[in-house]
C-alpha cells in the first residue's frame, strides 16, 4: 500500500510570544503552545517556525524552546514530516545555532537551505541530496563515495531534523526495509 501524501502546512510565528524573548519559563511556553498546535491538527507536511520580528532571544530562551522542540522531533513526537525555520536574522540565527550544536542537533534554515547546528560533516550530505531530488541511500553513498551504513547514519538525521522526507519504497523486497527520501519543497508537497 503506497503512502498518502501529507500536504497540510503549518506555520507558527514566534513574535507571537514577543520581540524580546528571555527565560526558560517563556521558551516552555511558546514550546508547548507549538506542540498542542500541532496535536490539534491533522498530520503536518511542513511546519514553518517563523522567527521574522523577533529582534533577540537568549540561550535559555532558545535551548527551552528549539532545543526542546528538536528532542521531541528526533524521537518522533512531532505530527510533522518535515520542519524549517525562517525569519531569522545575524543575531537570532546565531542564537539559534550555539543551542543546536550544544545539543548535537541540526536544523534546516528554510530561507538560505543551509543546516544549522551541527551540521559539518551533514552539510555535504544535505547538499548532495537536494542535488539528487528523489534517491535511495545507496544512490547517496555512490554519489558521496562513502558506505551504505555511513550514508543510512546520515540520512536518519536528516530525517530526524525534518530536512528530508523518508518513504517506504515500493519494489520487491531484499531482505530488508528500503526508503526513498526527498526534500521537502517550499510549498511542502511531496512529490511521488
Amino acid at each position: 500500500m503506497k503512502p498518502q501524501k501529507r500536504d497540510t502546512l503549518l506555520a507558527y510565528p514566534v513574535k507571537e510570544h514577543g520581540t524580546f524573548l528571555a527565560t526558560r519559563g517563556k521558551g516552555a511556553d511558546a514550546r508547548r503552545t507549538l506542540e498542542e498546535q500541532l496535536s490539534a491538527a491533522a498530520p503536518i507536511s511542513l511546519l514553518t517556525i517563523d522567527f521574522g520580528g523577533v529582534e533577540a532571544m537568549t540561550n535559555s530562551f532558545v535551548d527551552e524552546f528549539l532545543g526542546k522542540f528538536y528532542l521531541l522531533l528526533s524521537a518522533g513526537d512531532v505530527n510533522a514530516d518535515g520542519v524549517r525555520l525562517v525569519g531569522l536574522d545575524e543575531e537570532t540565527r546565531d542564537g539559534v545555532t550555539v543551542c543546536l550544536e550544544r545539543r548535537k542537533q541540526i536544523a534546516l534554515d528554510g530561507d538560505t537551505h543551509e543546516l544549522l547546528g551541527d551540521a559539518a560533516i551533514l552539510a555535504g550530505t544535505y547538499t548532495e541530496a537536494q542535488r539528487l531530488g528523489s534517491f535511495r541511500a545507496a544512490q547517496l553513498a555512490e554519489a558521496l563515495s562513502i558506505s551504505l551504513p555511513n550514508a543510512n547514519n546520515r540520512l536518519k538525521r536528516l530525517v530526524e531534523a525534518g530536512a528530508l522526507y523518508r518513504e517506504r519504497a515500493s519494489g520487491p523486497e531484499r531482505g530488508g526495509k528500503e526508503f526513498t527520501y526527498r526534500v521537502p519543497s517550499a510549498g511542502g508537497k511531496q512529490d511521488v
